[in-house]
């Protein structure tokens, strides 16, 4: 896939490596621009991320040597973090026939720290920084952190809103259609149902402060 500056900012890497018994391992990098978390068994976004590196039983593999059926498993981890972490949580149920939408309550933080566990081997040792992160949005109305929304029961239906952090006002604001209005954080970090967080956008700790600041605007030019 061709490096741009854009996939630079928004760009991760997941490891895949499938084990024989008896065999050596065989690694599949892949890059990933959302990293798509599971939610059906998860009372926390941490908690779905677990959940993504578990170590999964695969059927009908043969070894490499013997082209005989063996005992196989698979193991998900985070090879590469990229400097803007997007999470989407997977609220739709897709069956054969239907599509449906779970529906509870999903714990999500202002902080977030990926957990070395959950990195490859050889990554598990980053600095601090280079494993934490905060709720993040773009410019360039100045908003630093940022949750999108389902609202709705069902699936094919809903509604979509934004609270954003918004850095200038140093406090929360609701986004809905054509309605802006303030917001408590308790507010963002605790919707009630049928509304669930959708996408989480996370900022890496060792890119804030750089290059933060808001562009500016000729008096014509300033986003309304």
């Amino acid at each position: 896939m061709e490096r741009t500056p854009l996939s630079d900012i928004f760009r991760g890497q997941l490891r895949s490596r499938v084990q024989r018994m008896g065999d050596t391992s065989t690694d599949n990098i892949q890059p990933f621009f959302t990293l798509q978390l599971d939610i059906e068994k998860a009372h926390s976004v941490k908690n779905a991320m677990e959940l993504l590196v578990g170590r999964d039983q695969l059927e009908g593999l043969t070894c490499l040597k013997t082209n005989r059926e063996v005992e196989a498993w698979q193991t998900v981890t985070i090879e590469e973090l990229p400097p803007v972490l997007i999470l989407h949580l997977k609220w739709f149920d897709y069956k054969l026939d239907a599509c449906s939408k779970i529906v509870k309550s999903v714990e999500f933080t202002v902080d977030l720290k990926v957990d070395g566990k959950l990195m490859s081997h050889s990554k598990a040792k980053l600095p601090l920084k280079q494993k934490q992160y905060k709720l993040f949005a773009g410019y360039p109305v100045n908003l630093e952190q940022m949750v999108v929304y389902h609202d709705g029961n069902e699936a094919t239906k809903g509604h979509y809103i934004t609270d954003a952090y918004h850095q200038g006002l140093g406090g929360w604001i609701r986004y809905d259609d054509s309605t802006v209005r303030p917001v408590s954080e308790a507010a963002v970090l605790k919707p009630k149902a049928p509304r669930v967080p959708y996408l989480l956008y996370y900022r890496r700790a060792d890119t804030i402060g750089r290059g933060a600041s808001a562009p500016s605007f000729s008096a014509s030019e300033k986003p309304r």
